[in-house]
């Protein structure tokens, strides 16, 4: 299969940390035989990014796409997102407080499937070394197929007489949506329980979760990478076992990784 990777380096202030500092080196470094997009508000001073990388890609934004969390999820789940950049296949979603190690990402099984990220465990960030997998890979050090992306987005429409019906008969009553969930064996519990309203309503609901959990019920051809190619992609929490189960040997990048100075600092260098 013929890859086209954009990287997506998405920012919301003018300043950087210092491990953001460091998690930008680490993608110029890796990632720079690639288009690099820097994804940022349009009425944002960029200077102190460009000064470490002088041709970034700039792709302004409207302020609120990127003005919250919520937000910002919304964003990544927006057609006209994935349109600004159909002229590739896949895109690398870089936050900085990702990672990356090593350059070879096609070393990796990253596509081979619509969306891969660091896999979820029970728990997630509460996740412990008795943590099962849970279908589902984190979006902040990621890669994912845009053209299925886009197919998605556009194939929603046809679930808008699915959300009439659930607006009228179902949006009020809890206990006739736990009822018919138990009568389905959660079968349709992506309708029944109106998760599949992210497309038609304004509620939170993190985007990873979408791709992961949500969209696969919605449209079964698009693939999450399983758990152990995921781990060869990326970690994010339960970095002891995950480190375990790749067979200590680290993936391609990481996630969240400031959080975890402990485990890191041996990987990571951070002098500058």
């Amino acid at each position: 299969m013929d890859t086209n990777l954009c990287v997506i380096i998405p920012v919301h202030k003018p300043a950087l940390s210092d491990y953001e500092y460091v998690s930008l080196r680490a993608c110029i470094i890796h990632l720079s035989s690639y288009p690099c997009f820097l994804v940022y508000p349009d009425d944002m001073d960029i200077s102190n990014y460009t000064a470490l990388k002088k041709d970034l890609l700039l792709k302004p934004v409207p302020s609120n796409w990127l003005s919250s969390v919520e937000s910002y999820n919304k964003m990544k789940l927006d057609l006209a997102f994935y349109q600004m950049f159909a002229g590739y296949s896949h895109m690398l979603t870089y936050e900085l407080d990702a990672y990356i190690f090593n350059s070879n990402i096609e070393n990796t099984k990253a596509f081979d499937f619509d969306y891969i990220g660091a896999p979820f465990f029970e728990g997630y960030w509460e996740a412990t070394p008795g943590s099962n997998f849970i279908k589902g890979c984190n979006s902040g050090f990621s890669v994912r197929n845009i053209q299925s992306c886009i197919q998605v987005l556009k194939g929603m429409e046809k679930y808008r007489f699915h959300w009439v019906l659930y607006k009228l008969f179902l949006s009020h009553t809890s206990s006739l949506r736990l009822k018919l969930n138990e009568l389905t064996k959660k079968k349709h519990e992506v309708f029944i329980t109106g998760r599949f309203g992210f497309h038609f309503a304004d509620f939170h609901i993190n985007e990873d979760v979408v791709w992961s959990e949500i969209v696969p019920q919605l449209f079964p051809s698009f693939t999450i990478a399983d758990p152990m190619s995921a781990l060869k992609f990326s970690f994010e929490y339960n970095l002891e076992k995950s480190l375990a189960l790749n067979n200590s040997e680290l993936p391609l990048g990481c996630h969240a990784w400031n959080k975890h100075l402990d485990f890191w600092k041996p990987y990571i260098d951070m002098e500058s």
